[in-house]
């Protein structure tokens, strides 16, 4: 039996750390496979825009730079094969860039893999009504993309493992796709390094989980994790790594000598993230069942993670398609002294006064005062632990959006002369207005896999042509490790609100947000599991565009998930991508005196 496999992680979206391959793969060499991941719903049209302006663009040029800093790796005989989404739009350009780098200097031999095939803009642009009933209907309103064809931008399908598995059987060293699913370039590592099949199910949805975990970079190692502030070393958070078993199961951990912590709760925290119904995480390669993981500490740094249930993968893809829908802007200014917050909403009021004076159609709009709970703007702040004090200093935002450019370009002028007509105290605009940005909005949909159709074309440097017949080496083979223990990090001192007995993760799901909920000790999860429902948090977040809470149990984690639908409506609020809720539902109170929670150990 082959034994487990090495696979890492060095980029968690465009613009993190360029330098985290390189210094991962000098601590870890003999790493088998290191994955980049560089796209999401917003990059794919800024692409789009980079590609109108240059059709050799469209592609994410910061993974050039990451190729030029591992040359001198593959140059010292390194065999890791990095496999990433970086081709963007444009994954053949992308290709030939890296080539011409690679050959620039005086690289050993190396082949790129291309995956092609996940741009579906064209069949979008074209399907009618006759066709199929609502085609393409999005997935989170039910309405028919009839209303938003003309200004759709992009249109990519969730490519899955297959193709990528592929170029690595053609002994692709680098593998450069467009827009697939982020588990899958770890899925498709292991299909090759294990030669499993589309049958292996339960395999696929264990690789599945462990793409998932390390698909966010340092989220697993202690990044944005609930108890950051007793993440050692942080400066230095070293970027996560599976060992993938021929099971599926895995452990994760990371490279030694590096900052941040690979624990229960680290691991914990990852698996909930944004992953709506555990039972049925959706995958282009699997249908993936979270209900039944376990996880439990193998050493210092060292998680296992296993029990992944796997069940037929969808009959279609999903496709992440934008559209454009007007303009929008915001400004910030800070305005310092007595009644700071009453000032600036007042100011903000004044904007908005001029702005529909002139004739300006304001569709949208938000003033938000930073520092005084504005992340928070619209809840039950009754229902929080913590009673808002009085600040002397906010940070006036004020943010709208509007059908026309133009109309856009007034409120950036309207903004400046608070300066001096604005309450006292206003300062911190040196950089001048602010600025104007199309309004992308995303339409999430499916479509037929029957209509996608993948491909894989092989670009090779020189010195490669010459060695046709080269045999790449298998990565080096890992056992996993034993000797479980749990961690407890918990001190005395009585529990006043959920953040005491939990820890949380949030993020967004269209127009939605998933916040996982992980109970910190057993006796905390068996208060948890029948206290917080659905309703209690629903109360909790009783702003007007919730449109429902849906709750998930996942009793081996002893976690629960809930998907808050239509929550993230607001596109102007700065949390846009529901970040903070995780942490704003954790000062929702606890019971006092309750028998439930009086023999808790919660955090200090």
């Amino acid at each position: 039996m082959v034994r487990s496999v090495r696979i890492g992680n060095a980029q968690a979206f465009w613009g993190d750390r360029s330098t985290a391959a390189s210094e991962m793969l000098a601590l870890e060499p003999e790493l088998g496979f290191l994955t980049l991941d560089y796209l999401a719903e917003v990059s794919m049209s800024i692409l789009a825009s980079q590609r109108q302006r240059d059709p050799q663009s469209g592609y994410a040029a910061d993974f050039v730079d990451v190729i030029r800093s591992l040359v001198p790796y593959w140059a010292a005989g390194g065999t890791c094969r990095v496999i990433a989404n970086a081709g963007g739009l444009n994954p053949m350009a992308c290709a030939h860039a890296c080539r011409d780098v690679i050959e620039s200097t005086g690289c050993p031999a190396l082949r790129i893999g291309v995956v092609t095939g996940d741009d579906v803009l064209i069949p979008l642009r074209s399907a009618t009504e006759s066709q199929v009933n609502k085609p393409f209907a999005n997935l989170d309103t039910g309405v028919a993309i009839d209303s938003i064809r003309d200004r759709l931008v992009t249109a990519n399908a969730y490519l899955g493992a297959a193709p990528i598995a592929e170029a690595l059987d053609t002994q692709a060293n680098i593998v450069i796709t467009g827009r697939v699913a982020d588990p899958s370039m770890v899925v498709a590592a292991c299909m090759h390094h294990f030669e499993w099949t589309d049958n292996d199910l339960d395999r696929l949805a264990g690789a599945t989980v462990a793409g998932h975990l390390i698909e966010c970079g340092t989220q697993v190692t202690g990044g944005i994790c609930t108890d950051w502030l007793e993440v050692p070393n942080p400066s230095r958070l070293g970027f996560p790594i599976v060992e993938v078993a021929d099971d599926g199961t895995c452990i994760v951990t990371k490279p030694t000598d590096t900052g941040g912590h690979v624990t229960v709760h680290t691991v914990k925290e990852q698996l909930v993230y944004e992953i709506g119904d555990p039972d049925h995480y959706l995958s282009p390669d699997v249908t993936v069942s979270f209900t039944e993981l376990q996880v439990d500490e193998a050493s210092t740094d060292r998680v296992r993670v296993w029990g992944a249930i796997g069940r037929p993968r969808p009959a279609q893809y999903k496709v992440s398609a934008t559209y454009r829908d007007g303009f929008r802007s915001a400004g910030m200014l800070t305005i310092v002294g007595r009644n700071a917050k009453q000032k600036a909403m007042r100011a903000g009021e004044m904007v908005l006064d001029r702005l529909r004076e002139s004739g300006v159609d304001v569709r949208n709009h938000l003033i938000e005062c930073l520092g005084s709970g504005a992340c928070a703007t619209g809840f039950n702040t009754a229902n929080f632990v913590s009673t808002a004090k009085t600040f002397d200093e906010v940070v006036l935002r004020i943010a709208v959006e509007v059908d026309e450019q133009q109309d856009a370009q007034r409120f950036t002028r309207e903004v400046m002369p608070l300066i001096t007509a604005g309450p006292q105290g206003t300062t911190g605009y040196a950089e001048g207005r602010p600025r104007v940005h199309p309004v992308i909005r995303y339409w999430p949909c499916l479509i037929p896999r029957d209509e996608v159709q993948a491909s894989v074309e092989i670009i090779e440097t020189e010195a490669a042509r010459k060695l046709t017949n080269a045999i790449w080496p298998r990565p080096t083979a890992y056992p996993s490790s034993s000797d479980p223990s749990i961690q407890n990090h918990l001190h005395d001192s009585e529990p006043t609100c959920l953040y005491d007995i939990a820890m949380a993760r949030s993020g967004d799901k269209g127009t939605g947000a998933n916040i996982g909920v992980i109970a910190r000790k057993p006796s905390a999860w068996e208060f948890l599991r029948p206290w917080l429902t659905a309703e209690r948090v629903a109360h909790y977040f009783s702003i007007q565009d919730v449109e429902s809470v849906d709750r998930f149990e996942l009793p081996k984690l002893q976690a629960l998930n809930f998907v808050i639908r239509g929550i993230l409506q607001q596109t102007l609020r700065t949390d846009a991508q529901g970040k903070t809720l995780g942490q704003i539902l954790l000062e929702m109170p606890l019971p006092k005196s309750s028998p439930d929670t009086k023999n808790f150990t919660p955090r200090k």
